[in-house]
Order: structure tokens, then C-alpha cells, then sequence
């Protein structure tokens, strides 16, 4: 048997987190992003403005869908907003900027909100935005309330329309007596009928006034540049990006923004129109140069085996709410976990929570912080060293990390051995030890409720590396199509969706099971080392993901020609069988620790054998819907005749319609069945499929009000007692 091969899994765009932070960037001043991401920048110009957008190429390294804007906000009421009002107020600028790695104005209601909240730090908001959407009457007598100096971004390079836009907000903005400086994306032009127009437009753009100019930051590949439109220069003094510039102005200041004559348009001392009055703060507020320097000596990690009762129950509390990513430590319900304490000089200094779980067999890293005014890099590494080393039975060890966090980097945590196996909704989900573990985990997290989207990025990841194991071996047993295998056409023939919409057919114009929704059925609902029983076999998908995870499966098909395709096909595993035979009436040797089935439709598909017809009592070709029905759940009760006390039974299932249009409600008629069998219908799955081809027969159908169906529908059914699925079936562990 050939063991279910690891692959490196490719990475697809995530989105960005909702969780508001704030940072100092290259330059040296505060980014405090409403808005990560940028829809409209990137739907007028794919690849970001001008096909130069820095934050677009940042997020395209990192994995991140730059398309999609996320608006960010607070995780709490107070401990966040106090986190970055604490920072802005440490950093020695007296504004702050929104705008950097998104654009605002994609949710101008969170900008002014949080603008609101940051009030306390006693600086001015500097707004940059392209004004993709426009801010409203109510919206701009906001701005008012509070300091702002909006930056309009603009550009020779924008469209005319784009320009004529950007220069009345510009306007408009200080009509209403908000103060507003155009942003202007300048270049150097060459000598081309393109760059002599575009040198017009600048000019008089610079004439508008007040004016930061900002040098257009560009690669040397740039058809504009390529093509002589676009003058460039490189310089080493450039910070904040590439040095790589098209530079009309020689004397333009490229340094650090606390040297930068144009301060992004703030004037004077900051809450000049909005002064805070009366404001009670949450924390003290000091000097940070009068904080004393970070403690190295004397330090002790203590190992307590539940924070609760150890007596640093408040101390934790009162850093995981201030440092507010890790608020979770001050719940009574997690604090029941172990820990070690950070002591410097005797005092509380940190903590890092942890579990120990050997009834689930890992080791799982939880919550972490060090007092700001303590923390080091090399402090934070030795305390998680020492959580560590209390994996005495050297489990394997989870920890999700958060990039943004200051502490619980990915970057500090693959320095220490851990992977990660998964990224979601902003989080890096990382592992140390057996790389298989993490399996069941990373398909607990892709589906994780009852509708299974599989057009989302980490299913269609594991779905690409499962489909390339079975075209190799296809290729290895000179099998063509090994996916659908003996069943090409079998779905409308030519006259599929597919062809008519793209010109090609999708899988052969066959139904083709999705393999990642047969591992997660395998692995959640069948017991380690289980027995697999299909009664209706079809295609190669099942048993083949059941032998390469080391399950045995056998099958029974009635046509042989499917039966040969898939015995070659897993040959490998020696523990997978597909028997020819009808499997309304066949028997299979001994008791099996789970059903499952993926029957056809009725009448929607044509299967046929080697001599290209279907054989006697295929199912598909029966006279009636309630003939087929009939055998369908004989073939069932023969199945749970032979399903062990204590386990499930699967069908992955949907829906066809009579000649008149009406659906035969089969979905519907298999739960009853099971419920006259005595079993518990015990999840109802919606597994969701591309809706491409749906849309394109929409337009047929919805003047029948028909709406074609993009689901189908996996009904779990149990036998015996559900109290018992704790005991019979091994944990997951934490998610």
C-alpha cells in the first residue's frame, strides 16, 4: 500500500484581517488603515494605479487578495482603541495616516468612526484617498468635528474624467473649510506625443496648490518607460519603496517624514480644530523616554499547572485585556489552562498559556504577552522555549499566530520548527511535529458548518493536489481521463452547459465526486483504520482517497467496465475492490464502519458498459423514477444490514425533475427512509458548487421561474446511539 503522499499546498489570496492596527512604516510615520484593500483601484486598472501600486505588490507577496476591500475596526470597546492611542501617542509625529494599504473612502462611515476613537492620542488624521467613493454631505460636516487633513491623490496619469473628479472633491473639501492638499503622483515625461500631453496636465496641476509632490516609483519593465513616455532616475536617498523613480524635480524631498518641509499638509500643533477636553484616560500617560529599559537579569519562567489558583489570576487578566489580541486569557473558562509565568526581579512581568492535552495527544500554544515596557525580542523567545520544554511526551504542537501581533509572529514561531498548514481570515495556523496531523484540522476549518463551499481557495487547493494523484495514475496505467473514467458524455452529451458557455466540455461532460468532500466525510465519520462499504460505487474518487489514507474500501458497481477503470486505478493501495454486481441485491463480506454513497440522479445522466449500453438493472436506465427509487434504498437496507452498531451512514445526494417540471423530492424521501429504518438523520450538508454554467442556464429557465440548482445535498444518518460518537470516534482536538 503507497502511503497518502505530503505536497506543499499552493498559496491562494486571503483576505485582510478586520482587526485595526498601527504601525510605523519605512518612512517613519504612523499607518492606522480604516481600510486595507482597494476594489475600485484595482477594477479601473488591474494590477493597482498606474501598474505601480505598491500595496497591491506588498499584499500580492503576502498571499492577499488586494481586490477586495476590508474595512477595520476595533476588536472591543475600550482595551484596543487604547492599545493604538498608546502608540500614536509614543510616536513622535504629530499626526498619524490612513491610506496607505487601501483606500478609505471604500467605507467612509468606520474612517470617521475610528478617527473619532483615536481622538485621545492628540493627533491629526491625514487622510490620502482617491475619493473611488464620494464622501457625503453628512460625511464632510464630520470631518469637521474632528482634525483632519485630507490628501486627494491624484495624477497626469489618471484618466481626464478621473483628474476632473479628484480636483473637485479637492475643492469641494475646502470649501467646506476642511483642510486639503492634492497628492500628486508626479513623473518625469519624455518626448512623446503621450508624455508632452501629460506634461500640460501636470503643470497645471502643480498650479492648484497646496501641492505634495510624490515622485512616481517605478520598474524599469514599465511599458511607459520601455517606450520613452516615462523619464527615470535612480536614487539610493529614496526611502519608503524602490529607487527606481521618474523624477521631474531633482530637489523633491524622498527622506524620512520627520525631516519632510510638507508634514502631509498639518500645520501647527495638532487638534488644533478639535481639542479634547476633559478625557479620561484608561492608562497613564508618560514620556516614553522616561520608561526604564527593558530588565534582563533576574528573570524566572514559572511553570503553574492553571492560571486559575496560582494567585497571578488578576495580573494576567488585566495584560491579556490591555494588550487586547490576547483578551481570551482573562476569561474565567481560559484560564483553567497552564502556564508559564514571566517574573523579573520577583514581579509580574508576562505569560504564556498553553495545554497539554494527552487524552487528544497534542500540545497546544495559546495566549501570550510581556509588558510593553519589558518586552525584548530574545525575552519573548526564551518564554515560549520554556512553555516548550513542558512537552515532555513530545506531542505534536499547534500555535496560531497572528502576523500582525507584535509577540505571536509567524516569522518568531518558524524559527522554533513550526509550519503552517493553513492561513484564514487573517491568521496563520502553524504546527511543530508529525506534518500529517494537521489533516483532519485543515478540513475541519474548510468546512467547519453545514454548507461546503467548494469554490473557495483551500478546498480548490486540496481538491488541484488530489485530482493530480489520480491523473498520474492515470497516466502510470494508461488510463485516459482516470477522473470520469468510462463515463465521458454521460451528461448531455455535447449539449452540456459547459460546451455551450466556454466551447469545451468540464470533467467530459460527467459528474465527477469531489475528493475533498470525500476525505472530510472519510475522516470525520469513519473510525481510525476502518472498513468502507459503497454500495453504489461509480467513479474512482472515494476508494481512492479511502486507500491512499489507508482505509479499506470496497465498492460494488454494476458495470464493469467502471469496475476495471477503478480496481487498475487504485491496484497501489491493495486494499480498495470495486465488484461487479447489482447492488440492490449484493451481500458484502462481514460488517463495515461506514457507509457511503453518491447514486445519480435519476434519469439526468446516461452510464453504459463495454458494449455501450447500460447493463440490466442500472439504475439510471430504470423505466420509473419509483422503480429507481425502490432499488436505490434496497441497495441501502442491504448496506445498513452490514453498517456496525455506532457509525454513519453517508449519502451524497440531489435532486431531478419529472417531465412536467416538478422535482421527485428525493433529498426529502431518503431521510424518511432512513427514519423507518430506525436510524437518526444527524446532519444535513449543503455542498455548494460553481455557479458558472448555472448562470448561463438561468437565462433559460427563470421564464419557467425554474432556478437551476448549484447544491446537492449530503445526508448523514446514524445507527445506534449518538451519546456514544464521544467514545467511538476519536477526537479532533482544538481548532
Amino acid at each position: 500500500m503507497t502511503a497518502l503522499r505530503l505536497f506543499d499546498l499552493e498559496r491562494t489570496p486571503r483576505l485582510y484581517h478586520d482587526s485595526i492596527t498601527a504601525s510605523a512604516n519605512a518612512k517613519g510615520c504612523m499607518d492606522v488603515d480604516t481600510v486595507k484593500g482597494c476594489t475600485m483601484g484595482m477594477r479601473s486598472e488591474p494590477g493597482g494605479c498606474y501598474g505601480e501600486c505598491y500595496a497591491a505588490k506588498i499584499a500580492a507577496r503576502y498571499g492577499i487578495s488586494f481586490e477586495h476591500s476590508v474595512a477595520r475596526g476595533f476588536v472591543d470597546q475600550w482595551q484596543h482603541r487604547d492599545i493604538l492611542v498608546r502608540q500614536l501617542r509614543q510616536h513622535p509625529l504629530t499626526w498619524y495616516r490612513i491610506g496607505v494599504m487601501g483606500d478609505p473612502s471604500h467605507a467612509w462611515d468606520n474612517t470617521l468612526r475610528v478617527i473619532r476613537w483615536l481622538r485621545p492620542a492628540e493627533k491629526t488624521a491625514v487622510v490620502v484617498t482617491k475619493h473611488w467613493e464620494t464622501l457625503s454631505d453628512d460625511q464632510l460636516s464630520q470631518l469637521l468635528d474632528v482634525d483632519v487633513v485630507v490628501n486627494t491623490s491624484t495624477s497626469a496619469l489618471d484618466t481626464e474624467p478621473q483628474e476632473r473628479h479628484r480636483v473637485a472633491e479637492h475643492e469641494r473639501l475646502r470649501h467646506y473649510g476642511i483642510r486639503s492638499v492634492l497628492r500628486l503622483v508626479t513623473c518625469s515625461y519624455g518626448d512623446t506625443e503621450w508624455a508632452r500631453d501629460r506634461r500640460l496636465r501636470q503643470d497645471r496641476l502643480m498650479s492648484l496648490g497646496p501641492v505634495i509632490d510624490t515622485p512616481l516609483r517605478v520598474q524599469p519593465t514599465n511599458p511607459r518607460v520601455v517606450s520613452g513616455d516615462l523619464l527615470t532616475t535612480r536614487r539610493a536617498d529614496a526611502l519608503g519603496g524602490g529607487t527606481l523613480l521618474s523624477l521631474h524635480d531633482p530637489d523633491v524631498f524622498l527622506g524620512n517624514c520627520a525631516d519632510c518641509p510638507d508634514q502631509c499638509g498639518v500645520e501647527g500643533d495638532p487638534m488644533r480644530n478639535a481639542p479634547v477636553v476633559d478625557q479620561a484616560y484608561l492608562f497613564p500617560v508618560s514620556d516614553p523616554d522616561d520608561r526604564p529599559p527593558p530588565v534582563t537579569g533576574d528573570v524566572e519562567f514559572r511553570y503553574v499547572k492553571t492560571v486559575i489558583g496560582s494567585g497571578f489570576e488578576q495580573q494576567v487578566a488585566d495584560l491579556a485585556l490591555e494588550d487586547g489580541i490576547a483578551h481570551r486569557a482573562a476569561r474565567k473558562n481560559m484560564q483553567i489552562h497552564s502556564a508559564v509565568i514571566v517574573l523579573i526581579g520577583g514581579d509580574f512581568a508576562g505569560f504564556m498559556t498553553f495545554q497539554d492535552n494527552r487524552e487528544v495527544g497534542e500540545f497546544c500554544l495559546l495566549q501570550s504577552v510581556i509588558r510593553p515596557d519589558l518586552y525584548t525580542d530574545a525575552l519573548y523567545r526564551s518564554m515560549v522555549e520554556a512553555v516548550i520544554r513542558q512537552n515532555t511526551a513530545e506531542l505534536p504542537m499547534l500555535m496560531t499566530t497572528n502576523p500582525k501581533s507584535k509577540f505571536e509572529t509567524p516569522k518568531m514561531y518558524q524559527s522554533l520548527g513550526f509550519e503552517t498548514y493553513l492561513k484564514a481570515s487573517g491568521f496563520e495556523y502553524m504546527l511543530a511535529g508529525d506534518p500529517a496531523y494537521h489533516r483532519l484540522k485543515t478540513l475541519a476549518h474548510i468546512t467547519m458548518t453545514n454548507v461546503w463551499d467548494s469554490t473557495k481557495g483551500d478546498w480548490l487547493r486540496l481538491k488541484k493536489e488530489w485530482n493530480r494523484l489520480i491523473d498520474e495514475t492515470g497516466e502510470a496505467m494508461s488510463i485516459p481521463n482516470p477522473a470520469f473514467a468510462t463515463r465521458e458524455g454521460c451528461w448531455q452529451g455535447e449539449s452540456g452547459f459547459a460546451n455551450v458557455v466556454t466551447g469545451r466540455s468540464h470533467n467530459g461532460n460527467a459528474s465527477v465526486l469531489d475528493p475533498v468532500a470525500c476525505e472530510v466525510i472519510l475522516r470525520v465519520f469513519t473510525p481510525l483504520g476502518g472498513r468502507v462499504y459503497n454500495p453504489f460505487g461509480g467513479g474512482v474518487q472515494f476508494g481512492f482517497v479511502a486507500g491512499a489514507s489507508g482505509y479499506e474500501y470496497l465498492a460494488s458497481e454494476i458495470r464493469q467496465n467502471q469496475c476495471d477503470a477503478n480496481n487498475a486505478l487504485c491496484s497501489q493501495f491493495g486494499n480498495t475492490k470495486w465488484v461487479q454486481s447489482d447492488s440492490s441485491t449484493y451481500e458484502p463480506d462481514g460488517l463495515y464502519d461506514l457507509v457511503f454513497a453518491c447514486p445519480p440522479y435519476y434519469r439526468v445522466e446516461r452510464y453504459v458498459d463495454y458494449d455501450g449500453n447500460p447493463p440490466a438493472g442500472e439504475i439510471n436506465a430504470l423505466s420509473t423514477y419509483d422503480t429507481f427509487r425502490d432499488t436505490l434504498f434496497a441497495g441501502y437496507r442491504v448496506a445498513i444490514d452490514h453498517l456496525k452498531d455506532n457509525r454513519f451512514i453517508v449519502i451524497m445526494t440531489g435532486d431531478s425533475r419529472d417531465s412536467k417540471g416538478a422535482y421527485h423530492c428525493h433529498e426529502a424521501e431518503t431521510e424518511l427512509f432512513f427514519k423507518e429504518q430506525g436510524l437518526t438523520v444527524y446532519n444535513k450538508i449543503i455542498y455548494l458548487e460553481a455557479e458558472f454554467t448555472r448562470l448561463a442556464q438561468a437565462k433559460k429557465t427563470l421564464r419557467f421561474r425554474k432556478f437551476p440548482k448549484r447544491e446537492q445535498r449530503i445526508i448523514v444518518a446514524f445507527k445506534g446511539d449518538p451519546q456514544t460518537i464521544t467514545d467511538e470516534f476519536p477526537p479532533i482536538g482544538r481548532l
